[in-house]
């Protein structure tokens, strides 16, 4: 899957990106609860969120991303986190 980025350059979506603006976001705020499991949960449910938008296999966009994640923290109840991802976005 590719990603286009804010300034309109395509590249490779790459996972890990989200497992750590996710793990910052939740570390500024010490929220120590969210655990690797939790992570690896949410970064499942985001991929597969943008996989189901995205099923025709045109490029995702950076925006569209944010917005999925801002989604799945609250509907997963990380609230707190959602709210510092945003900031920290």
């Amino acid at each position: 899957m590719n990603i286009i980025k804010k300034n309109g350059k395509v590249e490779e979506f790459k996972e890990k990106k989200i497992y750590t603006s996710i793990l910052n976001s939740a570390t500024d705020i010490g929220k120590s609860e969210l655990n690797e499991s939790d992570l690896k949960v949410l970064v499942s449910d985001i991929i597969r969120k943008i996989s189901e938008i995205r099923k025709d296999g045109t490029p995702t966009s950076s925006y569209e991303v944010k917005g999925v994640i801002i989604n799945v923290l609250l509907k997963d109840g990380f609230n707190e986190v959602c709210k510092s991802y945003i900031h920290f976005k």
